[in-house]
């Protein structure tokens, strides 16, 4: 399958290698078409690079390394997990275009330059002239101090607030609910409360939730996360469907069960008690029997013992199955 990716490194070359010889028809129409992303207000076209990945690569290993204290190893599997991860993930955002096929150049937003702020500072009360004894007669007397309004809000003032409470409301954002996918995933999870649930995504499989916080932290996985309607991102961990016989047998060996949701229905792996603990192999009904000692015995019910009636006297004999009600079968 021909891609349409540029690779200037050996290790590019590697990469497009593995990809063209693996991608699904999705993946593929991925990378040449790119997606179609909004962002800042506008319908974007989001294309990534193999120079992008080898970047997103490097930031992986090196969170690898700090888990590992001393070293970190990367295996094949877990690197070419990376690239189908960082093609197929629509959220890792690559080289951005317009729909006129121009590069996207995010907008600078403007700085206001704020006006400095005076503090008030209210005039010294003067001090009065000094009266004179004339002065003191041609005063009037004082008229008494108006009455101070009334703080307590009016019937007017309840009504213009629950107006501005009412227009707020109208501007909230609204509430944003679970994707399809992300509520069948629930919807498995609650059926198996114990189980690690995972569910196939094009060339992935992909656990969502505290499940997956768990794994990366037992397998040593990239925690990443997935957009699933809400407002926040589900923590997810993923690894590729050629490789996920592996991965499934590490998480049976570390007492887990696994439940897996497929295009064709949700199954259930065997558990740890199935799978031998030398090679890792699943055992048959008939192996499992063996190993536990169960054979099964056969039944000889219906099977009639051969008695050899020669050494008895016949009249005898017929004489005790006249007593016995016909109990006694002679040949």
């Amino acid at each position: 399958m021909k891609l349409n990716l540029q690779a200037t490194t050996k290790e590019e070359q590697k990469v497009k290698a593995y990809l063209e010889a693996n991608a699904s028809e999705v993946l593929a129409e991925k990378i040449n078409g790119g997606v179609r992303i909004q962002k800042d207000g506008k319908m974007l076209l989001n294309r990534k690079t193999l120079a992008g990945f080898m970047k997103f690569a490097c930031d992986e290993a090196k969170k690898q390394a700090e888990k590992g204290a001393q070293s970190a190893c990367i295996d094949d599997d877990t690197v070419y997990g990376w690239v189908v991860h960082y093609f197929e993930e629509d959220s890792i955002e690559g080289t951005l275009y317009n729909e006129d096929g121009t590069e996207y150049k995010a907008p600078i937003p403007k700085v206001t330059a704020k006006a400095p702020t005076v503090k008030y500072t209210p005039p010294k009360p003067q001090p009065k002239p000094q009266m004179s004894m004339f002065d003191l007669l041609d005063a009037k007397p004082e008229e008494p101090a108006a009455e101070e309004p009334d703080d307590e809000p009016t019937d007017e003032d309840y009504a213009e607030v629950a107006e501005v409470l009412v227009e707020e409301e109208k501007t909230k954002p609204s509430k944003r609910t679970a994707s399809p996918m992300y509520r069948k995933y629930l919807d498995v999870q609650e059926k198996y409360p114990q189980a690690v649930i995972a569910m196939r995504l094009g060339d992935f499989y992909e656990v969502l939730g505290k499940n997956a916080e768990m794994l990366a932290d037992e397998l040593h996985l990239t925690l990443t996360g997935r957009d699933c309607g809400l407002e926040n991102r589900v923590p997810m961990v993923g690894f590729p469907y050629h490789a996920s016989d592996a991965y499934f047998d590490k998480i049976v060996r570390n007492g887990h069960s696994v439940v897996l949701i497929e295009n064709d229905g949700i199954r259930e792996l065997p558990s740890a008690q199935n799978v031998d603990l030398e090679t890792g192999e699943i055992l048959s009904e008939e192996e499992m029997r063996e190993f536990d000692g169960d054979v099964e015995e056969p039944d000889f019910t219906n099977d009639e013992p051969d008695l050899d009636l020669s050494a008895f006297d016949t009249e005898a004999l017929a004489a005790l199955d006249e007593l016995l009600g016909n109990e006694i079968t002679l040949r």
